[in-house]
Formats: structure tokens, sequence, C-alpha cells
């Protein structure tokens, strides 16, 4: 199961990695503020990890699992002969489950990321977030143009008993692209490369995590004493399903970041 090369991500943004290090640079924090101001230091002392970080956590790795699934699937249909015998119905079958759960994985990850917005907010006595969301808008923003695209179509899933097909377009390589599109018309008829589909929602997922970083990299100088910046930020080495989410946002997303390595190599040849 993955991705048809071998896949390893360098990288500086990921968000798992970000708020390990949050963690465990608030617990030096406590350290020094228990011995200065006693009555401060419960806010620093942060014993298991917030329920928001922990669901993104679960969910992210669920969805890169998921992700491997769908990419093999794609896979078979894009080499498929589909006008003899030998059409792959399960994988055809297979392929339209995968991408029906991708949407709901999808707006789960999103809504584990306000949650987590949330948290930080209101554990530093942000409370009437409309408030104070003016540079949040500004982070936001970009979400606003393609958020209703993916939560139109999980909708009609989950509410208006809609199904997604699968399309087939011959290219002159030999090989099909494969489109999706909902079945009850109450959106509008989506992207024909579901490859490309997914890796440009993908891309606009990391550029708001990217955004999100560098949001948190102020605040929590002012919240926690905390600096870090891009620089300081850990580097992670992801391997194959763990770094399938940002493959897909380079690969078909045009997803580019100065902190970002995709190293690819044939697995035929990877010994």
């Amino acid at each position: 199961m993955g991705s048809p090369i071998l896949i390893r991500i360098v990288y500086k943004n990921d968000l798992g990695a970000y708020f390990s290090d949050w963690k465990t640079a608030m617990h030096f924090v406590y350290l020094t503020i228990s011995k200065k101001n006693p009555s401060e230091a419960p806010r620093y002392h942060i014993m298991n990890i917030p329920t928001p970080i922990e669901s993104f956590s679960f969910n992210s790795s669920d969805f890169s699992i998921l992700l491997g699934y769908l990419d093999d699937r794609l896979k078979i249909l894009e080499q498929a002969q589909i006008t003899t015998n030998q059409f792959p119905y399960q994988a055809y079958a297979e392929a339209r489950v995968f991408l029906k759960i991708f949407f709901f994985f999808f707006r789960i990850l999103l809504d584990d990321l306000s949650g987590i917005i949330e948290y930080f907010y209101k554990a530093n006595g942000v409370i009437e977030l409309p408030r104070s969301f003016d540079d949040l808008e500004k982070l936001l923003q970009p979400t606003f143009l393609w958020f209703p695209k993916i939560k139109d179509s999980r909708d009609d899933l989950v509410h208006y008993f809609d199904a997604i097909l699968i399309s087939f377009k011959k290219v002159d390589g030999g090989e099909n692209i494969v489109g999706h599109f909902n079945t009850k018309g109450r959106t509008s008829y989506i992207e024909q490369d579901t490859r490309k589909y997914i890796g440009l929602l993908l891309c606009e997922y990391q550029k708001l995590i990217d955004n999100l970083l560098d949001h948190f990299d102020t605040k929590f100088g002012d919240w926690y004493g905390i600096v870090q910046g891009r620089t300081g930020r850990t580097t992670s080495i992801l391997v194959e399903n763990a770094g399938i989410m940002l493959w897909w946002a380079y690969t078909y997303g045009n997803y580019r970041n100065d902190d970002l390595q995709v190293i690819e190599s044939d697995s035929e040849n990877s010994n």
C-alpha cells in the first residue's frame, strides 16, 4: 500500500512536531516560573496533551493511511483498460469508498484546527473570539475561498443522500485521467482530475498550517514567553505514508516551501 514511489519528506512545518516542541518548552518555562512566581506556574504545567491536538494527531495519521489506499486504487484505475472484460471493478468500488471518506476526514481535520485555535485563545483568557479575531481573519481569509467547496460536497454526502461516481478520460500515453463527481447535481461538477483536485486542497491546507505556525510563533511569545520562529523549528523526517499528505500537495497541488524537501526514489531500485 502507498504511493508508487518511495517518499521521504524533510520539513520544518510539521504541526505535530511543533506542538511537541511547545509542550517541552512549556515544561522548562514552568520550572523557571515555579521558582520565581509559584502562583503563575500552574498555567504552564501541561500534564496532558490538549484534546484538540491529540485528536489532530490521530486523525492526521488515519488520513495519511486513507490517502495511501486511495493512491493505490487510483493507480489501478489509471492503468486500466476500461473497455475490456478485465476492468478492475473491485478497485473502482474501493476508490469510490476512499474518495467518499476523504471528504469526511478532511472536514474533521479542519475542525481539529479550529479546535486548536480555540483552545489556545481560551486558555489565554481570550473568551470572546470574534472580538479578538482580526489577526486571525487575515490568516483564515484564503480558506474562505476553498472551504465552501469541500463543505458542500461533504454536506451533500451526509445530509442530501448524495454519492460519488468516477469518470475516465483517456490521454495520449494510454493511461486514464481519473475524475469524480457527485450524482445529485447539488454541487458543481468536481475537478476532472481527482489527483489534482485533492492535491490543490492539500496544498491550501498546508499553506493554512504554515500561516498558523507563524501566527502561533507570535502569540506564544506574547502568552508564554516562548520565542522560536521558523529557523528554530524542529526538522521532521516523514517517510512513506507519514509524508503522503505533503507528497500529494507537492506533486499534484504545486505546493512549495523553502523548508520543504521531497525525496522520491523508484521502489524497484531503492536497494
